[in-house]
């Protein structure tokens, strides 16, 4: 055939089609995604939050178990309601603030810049600090405050480690970015919430004894939250 001749199409028939076999083959079915270090999906956005809602109550009751628990809890018949009402609600608007750095949800839906979740972390116990200095009563110097406020600060590291389990399993993974500091927020707040308990337990109400025997955990808490965030929060 010269170069002007008509190309004959027909002979295109003749060359065989080489994925004819696979587009004949049956569909075969595509696998469900797997989470890494895990089986089947991932949890849907309202188990995650039933999930937190059950960790929160879970916390919840276990201090109010240690109230009853603990041997040496304050007789509150003598209490003042004024005084009272600083011990609880005072820590409490520290954890308040400390876990509003958790779950705090920014512009469009997304949590809340790095600089924002500093500052309520750290606002968490500078708050409670000062409102303790300025609410809580001028007691008498206690000879043995040391003393004292060493053994508030073990049972109050003991009720900080039920909530802040508890919070470091509800959040598991679920940190993208600043991660470390919502982490110590988290800690932040579950030793506010100690803080708490120990205002229903410990008969001592001196100001300092309070901070140094009752909020000096929220520091330790947070530092530890932050050292386990790249293990256990972050995403």
């Amino acid at each position: 055939m010269s170069m002007h001749d008509d190309p004959d199409l027909s002979r295109l028939a003749a060359i065989g089609d080489p994925f004819a076999d696979d587009a004949n083959a049956p569909a075969r079915a595509t696998e469900a995604p797997r989470i890494p270090g895990g089986e089947g999906a991932s949890p849907t956005r309202s188990n995650v939050r039933r999930a937190r809602r059950i960790a929160f109550a879970a916390a919840l009751v276990f201090e109010v178990t240690g109230v009853i628990l603990d041997p040496h809890r304050r007789d509150l018949s003598g209490a003042s309601p004024l005084e009272l009402f600083a011990g609880l609600a005072i820590p409490l608007a520290a954890a308040t603030l400390a876990f509003a750095a958790v779950t705090q949800r920014g512009p469009h839906g997304l949590g809340l810049r790095a600089r924002s979740i500093a500052i309520l972390a750290a606002a968490a116990p500078a708050f409670f600090l000062l409102a303790t200095l300025v609410g809580a009563p001028d007691t008498a110097a206690d000879p043995r405050f040391w003393r004292h406020a060493a053994g508030c600060a073990g049972v109050t590291a003991f009720l900080t480690l039920g909530p802040l389990a508890l919070g470091l399993g509800a959040f598991r993974r679920a940190f993208v970015a600043a991660a470390p500091w919502r982490t110590a927020a988290l800690g932040v707040a579950a030793g506010a919430l100690a803080a708490c308990t120990m205002s229903l337990i410990c008969p001592i109400t001196g100001a300092w004894h309070v901070v140094v025997g009752h909020g000096a955990m929220m520091l330790a808490a947070g530092l530890a939250g932050a050292l386990l965030a790249p293990a256990l929060s972050r995403s």
